[in-house]
């Protein structure tokens, strides 16, 4: 007769009693040993780890209650709130045409505390699985959902969203003189040539400035990295991957998120997907999800923007930190493991942290080199010296990482800036927050034909437009919250990303024609020195501050020279000529986004994050790899 189990070994209250519906005891004792080891509920880790299916974890609780248990549809009392439902796993029912009052679902600590409760206390409760809850608190809340996602922001902060009221005769306004900077650039006359370029002049030479600081205070790779924190002391990850027509790259999706090194029973994954997207969502159907993963419909609305996705699952997030990726992305396999272990032992102010974004497909076409070089220095070179000096830096698009609190405090994206991630950058500036970059890489391919490279290139180009008709709505609550050095260094950033391809080419243009002239190194009168002076520096200091972080990320991402190098006039021009398509754009059409497709990579392509090797799925090892733990890891 085989002994009774201890207490100190025996399987925690919240799948003790799977027992009853057929669950190995040995199973259910060494998931109760690994999910102390981690951190978590016992029921939590068994669904994560695809040991027991929800739906029959919860069907079985339903049982252990003598209660209902829900897996369908049901009606919710009037005045139901989506918000308070998510926050507390908890929903009235209707009590006029359900047979309970409350929708419950519950896991860990919440389990073992309704499983205390008296019988009486649970006649007239119904649970259900956390998948199910969640589909039906969006549904029953399905139009303040779509509501909140497009204007939560534009509604509490009008001034701070690139919704705001605006006439259209600004946006005119901006482009005409944008044309009479130009003309004054290139004029004959000399009068109006000095004020342009003296102009001209100021902006590049805060860039300059900023941009060669930058580059100065940036670390080298392999710099100190924080403690290592374990299982049990990492903290729950939400993720959310926007997808829209993105059906061609959603198996390897799913396959480079499961490849992620993270406690399965920690992690919370969104798969959003527009409401019209079929072919989308019939491929993550397909593509083997995760017990963790959890495909989001947004509803139906405007305006079809990638953050306005991403505010349509950010109540439903669960964990206290949240990360962004692209549906293209291949994170490194421990990238949540450093963000979650420097957030660990940075302050309370830090509340971003950006990995580094590597183009894996530079070999593939000249614009994709050249892209590969500017992501390079952004992100090796730029933005960790822009951390180190304390500065506003302009997120990525992806790879963000979040205190999922203070984003919530932010009220997430505005959904009406098509470069959100830039937006929330000064955001978080304005409002006393730090963003930093952390020495982890995520690899995505660059747009390899010129109509996909010009039309994502645009398309930023207009954010950053929009960030800056924002930012300059209130200069004085930004220098007074931010300071004057920050709000200096973010407007420099922010206009020089902006002037340099507006006007770059044509000021270098005129400082060529005025040197082969004589007129730049022959100055007439006092006006003509200092434009000359001016004109000389710019261009000596401009080629620096392009070249000195370029050449250093070049150098850290293993880049190397190529004969491409010599078409760098032509792709400045390209990059000029997107600027100047997105100024009509936003004069146009301001909130169209620009859709990028994405195409699979192939079988055996080359690539520097090793997804084609075998490896196992984050939190899949077999019971017997962990018999040896004692109770106390």
């Amino acid at each position: 007769m085989q002994a009774p189990a201890t207490t100190k070994n025996a399987p925690p209250p919240e799948i003790a009693f799977l027992a009853e519906a057929g669950v190995d005891p040995g199973l259910l004792t060494w998931s109760g040993r690994r999910a102390r080891y981690q951190g978590v509920g016992a029921d939590e880790l068994m669904i994560a780890e695809g040991l027991i299916a929800e739906d029959f974890y919860y069907r079985a609780l339903a049982r252990r209650l003598n209660c209902a248990c829900l897996e369908g549809a049901a009606s919710l009392a009037p005045g139901f709130d989506y918000r308070a439902a998510l926050r507390a796993d908890v929903a009235r029912a209707d009590p006029d045409k359900e047979g309970f009052d409350w929708i419950l679902s519950p896991r860990g600590k919440q389990v073992r505390d309704l499983l205390a409760l008296p019988g009486g206390a649970r006649g007239r409760i119904a649970v259900c699985a956390p998948k199910t809850f969640s589909a039906l608190a969006r549904a029953a809340g399905k139009s303040a959902l779509a509501d909140d996602a497009a204007f939560a922001l534009p509604r509490a902060a009008p001034r701070l969203s690139a919704c705001a009221p605006q006439l259209r005769w600004s946006n005119i306004a901006f482009i005409l003189a944008s044309f009479a900077l130009l003309a004054g650039v290139m004029t004959a006359w000399r009068d109006l040539f000095a004020v342009a370029a003296l102009a001209l002049s100021a902006v590049f030479y805060g860039g300059i400035y900023v941009r060669l600081c930058a580059a100065a205070a940036s670390p080298p790779n392999g710099a100190d990295a924080a403690p290592r924190l374990r299982d049990a002391d990492l903290p729950s990850y939400t993720i959310i991957a926007p997808m829209y027509r993105e059906a061609g790259v959603a198996a390897q999706c799913v396959h480079a998120l499961r490849a992620l090194d993270y406690p399965a029973a920690k992690l919370d994954i969104k798969l959003v997907v527009e409401e019209d997207d079929t072919e989308t969502f019939a491929a993550l159907r397909d593509a083997g999800l995760a017990p963790y993963m959890e495909v989001v419909i947004a509803p139906a609305g405007a305006p079809r923007t990638k953050p306005r996705a991403l505010n349509v699952a950010l109540p439903l997030a669960r964990g206290e930190l949240l990360a962004i990726f692209d549906a293209e992305d291949r994170p490194e396999r421990g990238q949540l493991r450093v963000a979650a272990e420097q957030f660990a032992v940075s302050p309370p102010q830090v509340a971003c942290l950006q990995a580094r974004l590597a183009i894996d497909n530079g070999h593939e076409s000249w614009l994709a080199y050249f892209f590969s070089i500017s992501y390079a220095a952004l992100f090796d070179v730029i933005n960790p010296g822009l951390g180190e000096l304390g500065l506003p830096m302009p997120l990525g698009g992806t790879s963000n990482h979040f205190r999922t609190a203070l984003l919530r405090r932010m009220i997430g994206w505005d959904a009406w800036n098509v470069t959100e991630d830039a937006d929330l950058g000064l955001r978080f500036a304005r409002f006393g927050y730090e963003v930093r970059a952390i020495e982890s890489t995520t690899y995505e391919d660059a747009p390899v034909s010129l109509s996909a490279w010009l039309g994502q290139r645009a398309r930023w180009m207009k954010g950053w437009m929009q960030t800056l008709a924002v930012f300059l709505r209130t200069p004085r609550a930004q220098i007074r919250k931010m300071g004057w050095f920050q709000a200096f260094a973010a407007f420099c950033a922010m206009a020089t990303l902006l002037a340099g391809p507006l006007f770059g080419p044509f000021y270098g243009l005129r400082l060529f024609y005025d040197f082969t002239s004589g007129d730049l190194l022959d100055p007439h009168d006092w006006r003509d020195v200092i434009v000359s002076g001016f004109g000389l520096s710019v261009a000596f200091f401009g080629l620096l501050a392009f070249a000195l972080p370029n050449v250093l990320g070049m150098k850290r991402r293993g880049l190397r020279p190529s004969l491409v190098l010599l078409l760098t006039p032509a792709y400045l021009l390209l990059v000029s000529f997107a600027a100047w398509r997105a100024l009509w754009e936003w004069t146009r059409k301001p909130f169209a986004w620009t859709k990028t497709d994405h195409a699979p990579r192939p079988a055996g392509a080359r690539s520097y994050f090793f997804l084609n090797r075998a490896q196992p799925l984050a939190g899949a090892q077999s019971p017997s790899a962990f018999a040896g733990f004692a109770d106390g890891d």
